[in-house]
């Protein structure tokens, strides 16, 4: 099964306002040391290069990892086709819980898909769809991501290889748990960057240049990339949405 047309398409800007990765370069953007530790949804839009399927080689999507064993949080693309997100169950990060998107619904080519994971401190961990919740939950993830002292990379993860083929845009980060309600509505959302609970949020559309800016212009993300090519980032890794 392939998932619904992505809702994206509908509020598409105009303009290079998201990145491409490219595994063959080790293509990511470093946010920073212990940028998600404290908070509790994370979302962004993704866009694969390739139709998931199962027995595809998996993808890091994002991650911040303190050490063996100790997940703050990591996302990928999964061998089976699906998304799979790593979520602590202790304050130390060491113990994890993961869940998973629906099985058997695949991510099509060339389709943004709004994914987001929310920690709730009495209900646990959800993950969500284009803001549909899967099936897969995880009742023990409530304290939130906890683990520090690691960087936050976003369309790669150093620790799992390789990484990611596609597009992202748009990342979010909250200290609270979004309802879904909440979540729907960010798809859609125009950020003022006064938002109750909203740690940072990257708009990516500054279009050129190695940085991308949250909308308070106090978090920075560097684009990082092996590819030694000049005017890589400005001419390969900015993308129209």
């Amino acid at each position: 099964m392939i998932l619904r047309r992505g809702i994206y398409s509908q509020y598409q800007e105009q303009g290079k306002d998201a990145l491409h990765f490219d595994s063959a370069y080790s293509d990511k953007v470093d946010v920073g040391t212990n940028f998600v530790t404290g908070t509790r949804t994370v979302s962004f839009w993704v866009n694969p290069d390739v139709t998931t399927f199962n027995g595809q080689p998996r993808q890091a999507l994002c991650g911040q990892y303190g050490g063996s064993g100790q997940r703050t949080f990591y996302a990928e693309f999964r061998d089976t086709g699906v998304i799979r997100m790593y979520l602590p169950t202790s304050s130390s990060g060491n113990n994890y819980a993961l869940i998973e998107s629906n099985a058997g619904q695949y991510f099509n080519a060339g389709q943004w898909y709004y994914i987001s994971i929310s920690l709730d401190a009495s209900n646990g961990g959800t993950m969500y769809v284009d803001g549909v919740a899967q099936t897969n939950t995880s009742s023990t993830a409530t304290l939130g991501f906890t683990r520090s002292g690691a960087m936050f990379q976003w369309g790669n993860w150093s620790i799992l290889t390789p990484e990611f083929n596609g597009k992202l845009r748009g990342l979010a980060v909250w200290t609270t748990a979004r309802t879904q309600s909440e979540i729907v509505a960010d798809m859609t959302r125009v950020y003022t960057g006064a938002e109750t609970g909203l740690k940072a949020y990257f708009p990516t559309n500054e279009g050129s240049g190695n940085t991308i800016q949250d909308i308070n212009s106090i978090y920075t993300g560097t684009i990082v990339t092996t590819n030694t090519t000049p005017n890589y980032i400005d001419d390969v890794m900015w993308v129209n949405s």
